[in-house]
């Protein structure tokens, strides 16, 4: 698998997929999300001990996972602690509108949508602000709802490949066996890699024109 951050191309080969770890709920900020329409702020989902559920602890795990939405007419907002946005079909503004969110009628809380899927490395997490439209004095409009999410995480232990010609290899197109690649940000905007990763691997990351 190949992760693409604006360094360019890191590949690693998942060795070992462990436990389905579920997170739910994460109630977001009630308080702020109380009158419709307005949305909760930028928040890093935490546990009490102040660790961060969509960053792995350690450099050797990587994380794959999916975000389901409850109510069904919530709308999610994604971005990076580097303020870059990021989605996988579309890019997420960073202040709430009309495009660029995910919401729950199409990502299920207990039945998250492929289309949320997400990778995380040790030191980078996103932040979410989550909204309630308000849909003109419809009936929602004297309910005082809460947004929930969950998410489905898995951890991956992996091995970096290191090999330039292999690597080179698993990137083309006209290969067979070409490895799959995630963006980690937009597609023509990707974000930053973490430090240790940059000093650990930045000697074995290839560039997209390169390829």
């Amino acid at each position: 698998m190949a992760l693409l951050f604006d360094e360019g191309y890191w590949l690693v080969k998942l060795l070992r997929k462990q436990q389905l770890t579920l997170y739910r709920p994460y109630g977001f900020d009630a308080g702020a999300v109380i009158e419709l329409g307005a949305t909760s702020g930028w928040e890093a989902p935490a546990d009490p001990q102040g660790r961060f559920y969509l960053e792995p602890q350690e450099e050797e795990v990587i994380y794959q996972y999916f975000i389901g939405i409850s109510p069904s007419m919530a709308k999610m907002y994604l971005q990076y602690t580097q303020r870059e946005d990021r989605m996988n079909l579309i890019t997420p503004r960073p202040v709430p509108g009309n495009i660029g969110f995910w919401e729950g009628e199409y990502t299920r809380y207990l039945d998250p949508s492929p289309a949320t899927e997400l990778w995380g490395v040790h030191d980078l997490y996103p932040y979410f602000n989550v909204e309630l439209p308000n849909f003109g004095g419809s009936a929602y409009a004297s309910d005082r709802q809460e947004i929930f999410a969950s998410f489905y995480i898995t951890p991956f232990t992996y091995q970096v490949v290191k090999d330039k010609t292999k690597i080179l290899k698993l990137l083309r197109p006209d290969e067979k066996g070409r490895c799959n690649v995630k963006t980690m940000g937009d597609g023509h905007r990707p974000i930053k890699a973490p430090s240790w990763l940059n000093e650990d691997y930045g000697k074995f990351m290839v560039q997209p024109e390169e390829v």
